[in-house]
Protein backbone atom coordinates (compact mmCIF):
# COMPACT_ATOMS: atom_id res chain seq x y z
CA UNK A 1 0.00 0.00 0.00
CA UNK A 2 0.97 3.62 -0.51
CA UNK A 3 -0.58 7.05 -0.74
CA UNK A 4 -0.30 9.04 -3.97
CA UNK A 5 -1.20 12.70 -4.38
CA UNK A 6 -1.16 15.07 -7.34
CA UNK A 7 1.19 18.04 -7.26
CA UNK A 8 1.88 21.08 -9.43
CA UNK A 9 4.14 24.13 -9.22
CA UNK A 10 2.95 26.09 -6.19
CA UNK A 11 1.03 23.13 -4.78
CA UNK A 12 3.78 20.66 -4.00
CA UNK A 13 5.58 20.84 -0.66
CA UNK A 14 2.46 22.22 1.02
CA UNK A 15 0.42 19.40 -0.52
CA UNK A 16 2.87 16.83 0.83
CA UNK A 17 2.84 18.36 4.30
CA UNK A 18 -0.98 18.48 4.29
CA UNK A 19 -1.12 14.82 3.26
CA UNK A 20 1.36 13.81 5.95
CA UNK A 21 -0.72 15.61 8.58
CA UNK A 22 -3.82 13.74 7.41
CA UNK A 23 -1.86 10.46 7.49
CA UNK A 24 -0.60 10.97 11.04
CA UNK A 25 -0.09 7.56 12.63
CA UNK A 26 -0.34 5.66 9.33
CA UNK A 27 2.96 4.07 8.34
CA UNK A 28 2.47 4.34 4.57
CA UNK A 29 4.91 5.48 1.89
CA UNK A 30 3.95 8.67 0.06
CA UNK A 31 4.41 9.39 -3.65
CA UNK A 32 3.57 12.42 -5.77
CA UNK A 33 2.46 12.62 -9.40
CA UNK A 34 3.13 15.83 -11.33
CA UNK A 35 1.66 14.71 -14.68
CA UNK A 36 4.50 16.48 -16.47
CA UNK A 37 3.70 19.86 -14.92
CA UNK A 38 7.24 21.04 -14.11
CA UNK A 39 9.99 22.54 -16.27
CA UNK A 40 13.72 22.45 -15.59
CA UNK A 41 15.40 24.71 -14.56
CA UNK A 42 12.34 26.99 -14.18
CA UNK A 43 10.95 24.90 -11.31
CA UNK A 44 14.25 23.70 -9.87
CA UNK A 45 13.47 25.14 -6.43
CA UNK A 46 10.11 23.35 -6.29
CA UNK A 47 11.61 20.02 -7.29
CA UNK A 48 14.49 20.35 -4.83
CA UNK A 49 11.96 21.10 -2.09
CA UNK A 50 10.07 17.91 -2.99
CA UNK A 51 13.40 16.09 -2.89
CA UNK A 52 13.59 16.85 0.82
CA UNK A 53 10.18 15.37 1.64
CA UNK A 54 11.28 11.70 1.93
CA UNK A 55 9.02 10.49 -0.87
CA UNK A 56 9.06 6.98 -2.30
CA UNK A 57 9.41 8.54 -5.76
CA UNK A 58 8.37 11.58 -7.82
CA UNK A 59 6.22 10.53 -10.76
CA UNK A 60 6.46 12.22 -14.18
CA UNK A 61 7.78 15.60 -13.04
CA UNK A 62 8.61 16.81 -16.58
CA UNK A 63 6.65 16.69 -19.88
CA UNK A 64 6.46 13.27 -21.60
CA UNK A 65 8.99 14.05 -24.35
CA UNK A 66 11.65 15.15 -21.85
CA UNK A 67 13.66 11.93 -21.93
CA UNK A 68 16.95 13.76 -21.47
CA UNK A 69 15.48 16.00 -18.78
CA UNK A 70 14.18 13.06 -16.75
CA UNK A 71 17.56 11.34 -17.04
CA UNK A 72 19.33 14.47 -15.82
CA UNK A 73 16.83 14.94 -13.00
CA UNK A 74 17.24 11.34 -11.84
CA UNK A 75 20.95 12.02 -11.38
CA UNK A 76 20.37 15.42 -9.73
CA UNK A 77 17.83 14.53 -7.04
CA UNK A 78 18.13 11.93 -4.30
CA UNK A 79 14.47 10.90 -4.59
CA UNK A 80 13.89 8.31 -7.34
CA UNK A 81 12.16 9.63 -10.46
CA UNK A 82 9.31 7.60 -11.96
CA UNK A 83 8.32 7.86 -15.62
CA UNK A 84 4.68 7.42 -16.64
CA UNK A 85 3.56 9.15 -19.86
CA UNK A 86 7.16 9.03 -21.09
CA UNK A 87 7.04 5.21 -21.18
CA UNK A 88 4.98 4.78 -24.36
CA UNK A 89 6.38 1.41 -25.46
CA UNK A 90 9.47 -0.81 -25.42
CA UNK A 91 11.29 1.60 -27.73
CA UNK A 92 10.89 4.38 -25.16
CA UNK A 93 12.13 1.95 -22.49
CA UNK A 94 15.30 1.34 -24.50
CA UNK A 95 15.80 5.10 -24.88
CA UNK A 96 15.51 5.54 -21.11
CA UNK A 97 18.16 2.87 -20.65
CA UNK A 98 20.47 4.45 -23.25
CA UNK A 99 20.24 7.75 -21.37
CA UNK A 100 20.79 6.08 -17.98
CA UNK A 101 17.44 7.52 -16.97
CA UNK A 102 14.93 6.90 -14.18
CA UNK A 103 14.69 3.44 -12.65
CA UNK A 104 11.04 3.50 -11.58
CA UNK A 105 8.55 2.86 -14.39
CA UNK A 106 4.76 3.12 -14.37
CA UNK A 107 3.68 0.55 -16.98
CA UNK A 108 0.15 1.06 -18.30
CA UNK A 109 -0.63 -2.03 -20.35
CA UNK A 110 -3.24 -0.24 -22.47
CA UNK A 111 -0.90 2.61 -23.36
CA UNK A 112 2.13 0.51 -24.28
CA UNK A 113 0.14 -1.80 -26.57
CA UNK A 114 -0.78 -4.92 -24.63
CA UNK A 115 0.77 -7.70 -22.59
CA UNK A 116 3.29 -8.74 -25.27
CA UNK A 117 4.78 -5.25 -25.18
CA UNK A 118 4.71 -5.36 -21.38
CA UNK A 119 6.82 -8.53 -21.53
CA UNK A 120 9.37 -6.74 -23.74
CA UNK A 121 9.49 -3.85 -21.27
CA UNK A 122 9.98 -6.28 -18.38
CA UNK A 123 13.03 -7.80 -20.07
CA UNK A 124 14.52 -4.35 -20.69
CA UNK A 125 13.78 -3.27 -17.11
CA UNK A 126 15.34 -6.41 -15.66
CA UNK A 127 18.65 -5.79 -17.43
CA UNK A 128 18.58 -2.10 -16.45
CA UNK A 129 17.54 -2.62 -12.84
CA UNK A 130 14.29 -0.65 -13.14
CA UNK A 131 11.47 -1.32 -10.69
CA UNK A 132 7.95 -1.44 -12.10
CA UNK A 133 4.37 -0.89 -11.06
CA UNK A 134 1.10 -1.14 -12.97
CA UNK A 135 -0.85 2.01 -13.56
CA UNK A 136 -4.38 2.11 -14.93
CA UNK A 137 -7.28 4.39 -15.68
CA UNK A 138 -10.95 3.76 -14.83
CA UNK A 139 -11.62 0.52 -16.73
CA UNK A 140 -14.19 -2.10 -17.59
CA UNK A 141 -13.70 -5.53 -16.10
CA UNK A 142 -11.85 -6.87 -19.15
CA UNK A 143 -9.62 -3.81 -19.27
CA UNK A 144 -8.85 -4.20 -15.59
CA UNK A 145 -7.94 -7.85 -16.13
CA UNK A 146 -5.11 -6.84 -18.45
CA UNK A 147 -3.67 -4.44 -15.87
CA UNK A 148 -4.04 -7.02 -13.10
CA UNK A 149 -2.30 -9.65 -15.22
CA UNK A 150 0.58 -7.23 -15.80
CA UNK A 151 0.83 -6.37 -12.10
CA UNK A 152 1.26 -10.07 -11.27
CA UNK A 153 4.30 -10.39 -13.55
CA UNK A 154 7.93 -10.43 -12.32
CA UNK A 155 9.49 -7.02 -11.81
CA UNK A 156 6.30 -5.29 -10.64
CA UNK A 157 7.34 -4.46 -7.10
CA UNK A 158 5.65 -1.19 -6.16
CA UNK A 159 1.96 -0.91 -5.20
CA UNK A 160 -0.20 -0.54 -8.30
CA UNK A 161 -3.27 1.56 -9.18
CA UNK A 162 -5.69 -1.38 -9.28
CA UNK A 163 -9.20 -1.75 -7.94
CA UNK A 164 -11.43 -4.70 -6.99
CA UNK A 165 -14.21 -5.80 -9.31
CA UNK A 166 -16.88 -3.89 -7.37
CA UNK A 167 -15.42 -0.67 -8.79
CA UNK A 168 -15.08 -1.69 -12.44
CA UNK A 169 -17.26 -0.07 -15.10
CA UNK A 170 -19.93 -2.11 -16.88
CA UNK A 171 -21.72 -5.37 -16.07
CA UNK A 172 -18.52 -7.46 -16.35
CA UNK A 173 -20.34 -10.77 -16.60
CA UNK A 174 -17.48 -12.51 -18.41
CA UNK A 175 -14.75 -11.96 -15.82
CA UNK A 176 -14.23 -13.43 -12.40
CA UNK A 177 -14.86 -11.24 -9.38
CA UNK A 178 -11.83 -10.10 -7.40
CA UNK A 179 -11.77 -8.59 -3.94
CA UNK A 180 -9.05 -6.61 -2.19
CA UNK A 181 -8.09 -7.32 1.41
CA UNK A 182 -7.40 -4.71 4.06
CA UNK A 183 -3.69 -4.72 3.17
CA UNK A 184 -4.38 -3.86 -0.48
CA UNK A 185 -3.75 -7.32 -1.97
CA UNK A 186 -5.83 -9.20 -4.54
CA UNK A 187 -5.42 -12.96 -5.03
CA UNK A 188 -5.37 -13.81 -8.75
CA UNK A 189 -5.51 -17.33 -10.23
CA UNK A 190 -2.86 -16.78 -12.87
CA UNK A 191 -0.79 -14.32 -14.88
CA UNK A 192 -2.97 -14.00 -17.99
CA UNK A 193 -6.24 -12.48 -19.10
CA UNK A 194 -7.61 -15.97 -19.78
CA UNK A 195 -6.99 -16.96 -16.16
CA UNK A 196 -9.19 -14.06 -15.07
CA UNK A 197 -12.13 -14.83 -17.36
CA UNK A 198 -15.21 -16.62 -16.08
CA UNK A 199 -14.49 -19.70 -18.19
CA UNK A 200 -17.89 -21.32 -17.67
CA UNK A 201 -19.78 -18.27 -18.89
CA UNK A 202 -17.22 -17.51 -21.60
CA UNK A 203 -17.26 -21.01 -23.08
CA UNK A 204 -21.03 -21.27 -22.76
CA UNK A 205 -21.45 -18.20 -24.96
CA UNK A 206 -18.84 -19.29 -27.52
CA UNK A 207 -19.42 -21.25 -30.73
CA UNK A 208 -15.83 -22.50 -30.74
CA UNK A 209 -12.90 -22.12 -28.34
CA UNK A 210 -9.28 -22.71 -29.33
CA UNK A 211 -6.95 -23.31 -26.39
CA UNK A 212 -3.36 -22.31 -27.16
CA UNK A 213 -0.87 -23.32 -24.48
CA UNK A 214 2.64 -22.12 -23.80
CA UNK A 215 3.99 -24.46 -26.48
CA UNK A 216 1.32 -23.48 -29.01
Amino acid sequence: RRVKIKVAPGWDSLAVQTARAAMAGADLPLTVDANGGYEWPEHEANLRALDGEELLYIEQPLPPDELVGHARLSRTLQTPICVDETLRDARAARQIVDLDGPRVWNVKVHRVGGLSEVCRIIRIAERFGARLWAGTMPESGLGSQAAIAAAAMPGFVYPSNLEPSARWFGRNVDVIKLTMNSNGYMQVPGVSIAALLDQTRFRGASRQVLDVGAEG
